[in-house]
């Protein structure tokens, strides 16, 4: 006697409607969405006769990094952001110096790179032992920014932002230091910022 076995048909699952998929979407992705939209602002309004406004979101970048890392605490991203935003704004508030501004930012890092030694951070196998070497490179890149023609700065500066961004990358991919979401942030808004301060010389 022949046995025939009857497949039940697959059930499959029906597709949301297109504006619950875009509304999930910008929920997981909110970090990138985010920073892309800041990089458009900042370019739409900077002054483009010169690279201030790039500069001091890669030393904001910069400098949230490394005393995140000194802290040694992820989940503390966005409050030390917000900390680090709040304090540019109140001295931009108290005086326009460039120089101070850079100053201030400066001590931070030296402060967070010596509370990571002491802390022997810095000895751990990974990508906890590049942080203070980093913040000293793309400070390095900011310095020089402020003495060269406009051109030249804006040209070092969105080359600076760049390089972030695969900084942003790297922690992205291994979970690491800054927490995802913020990596995630500063990727989308250093390359978007980058690539739009190189495309507005052209």
């Amino acid at each position: 006697m022949n046995m025939h076995t009857v497949t039940a048909p697959r059930s499959e699952t029906p597709m949301a409607p297109w504006p619950v998929q875009l509304a999930r979407t910008v929920v997981r992705r909110w970090p990138l969405l985010l920073g892309v939209a800041f990089a458009v602002f900042n370019l739409v309004t900077d002054d483009n006769s010169n690279a201030l406004g790039g500069l001091m979101v890669l030393l904001v970048a910069t400098t949230a990094y490394v005393v995140i890392a000194s802290l040694d605490q992820p989940g503390w991203s966005w409050p030390v952001l917000g900390v680090l935003v709040v304090v540019i704004v109140a001295i931009r508030w108290l005086s326009e110096n460039v120089v101070l501004e850079l100053a201030v930012f400066a001590a931070v890092i030296i402060g967070s790179i010596t509370v990571g030694l002491i802390r022997g951070l810095w000895k751990r196998h990974g990508i906890y032992r590049w942080q203070p070497f980093a913040a000293v490179g793309f400070v390095g890149v900011c310095l020089p920014a402020l003495w060269l023609d406009p051109v030249g700065g804006r040209v070092l500066i969105a080359v600076g932002l760049i390089g972030h961004t695969v900084w942003d990358v790297v922690h992205w991919r291994r979970h690491a230091v800054v927490s995802r979401s913020l990596a995630e942030w500063c990727a989308a808004l250093d390359l978007t910022l980058g690539v739009g301060m190189l495309l507005m010389l052209v």
